[in-house]
């Protein structure tokens, strides 16, 4: 069974921007793969349908058997999608409180909720963090907490938009290092601009204008 099937996926915006134009992708279990292209290609709107967010218009979803249109709720709990600004992703006065947040309205036991943030908060690296106010992180930091939020969830998928982006090099690269130890434990999606997200993955499929144009095999390839 895939992790994710996607075949003939369209979608317009209200303002009659086409986003998506047939997009077909499968993408196996264990397996990372790479989007990237310019801005406006449909990175961002992709990742989106892959857990219900925006509504299927045309074309299907599968994720781990499931159809989207059918199964949404259980979808968004197989399905951790990390945003690309770590803000909208945080809205609590404490990490504790963010990152407990969805196992919190799933019902579960205190003991067990506190299991799960401690857990999510060791695999990104801030495991004395849960009293810290979100707000006053560095912005690393803000963009690990993101990732723990999702982590709680004990989702089968991360998805991840612009991972690296504003990241110093410094940062960038023990952030590289975090993705690198995630993909282990999970099938995984990036988009961005940054081409050495390439090196996480099993493929690279580049997109313009709603389509995917090709499967890259090398970055020389891309500024051919």
């Amino acid at each position: 069974m895939k992790a994710i099937e996607i075949k003939n996926l369209h979608y317009t915006y209200p303002d009659g921007t086409k986003a998506l134009r047939g997009i077909n992708l499968d993408v196996e279990r264990e397996e990372s793969i790479c989007l990237i292209g310019p801005n406006g290609s449909g990175k961002s709107t992709l990742l989106l349908h892959l857990n219900g967010i925006l509504q299927l218009q045309r074309g299907r979803v599968r994720v781990i058997g499931m159809d989207l249109r059918k199964k949404t709720r259980e979808v968004r709990s197989k399905v951790g999608l990390v945003f690309q600004n770590p803000d909208d992703q945080m809205f609590m006065p404490t990490v504790f409180e963010d990152v407990a947040f969805g196992p919190v309205n799933m019902g579960l036991s205190e003991w067990e909720v506190k299991r799960r943030v401690r857990k999510a908060l060791k695999a990104v690296g801030l495991e004395r963090f849960e009293h810290r106010s979100s707000h006053h992180l560095s912005y690393g930091e803000k963009k690990r907490v993101a990732i723990a939020t999702v982590l709680s969830m004990e989702p089968e998928i991360l998805v991840l938009d612009e991972p690296t982006l504003a990241l110093d090099p410094w940062m960038k690269k023990d952030f590289m290092k975090l993705l690198k130890e995630l993909k282990k434990h999970h099938t995984m999606v990036v988009a961005g601009h940054d081409l050495d997200l390439m090196k996480l993955c099993n493929r690279t499929y580049l997109l313009n204008d709603g389509k995917i144009v090709k499967e890259i095999g090398k970055k020389s390839e891309i500024f051919k």
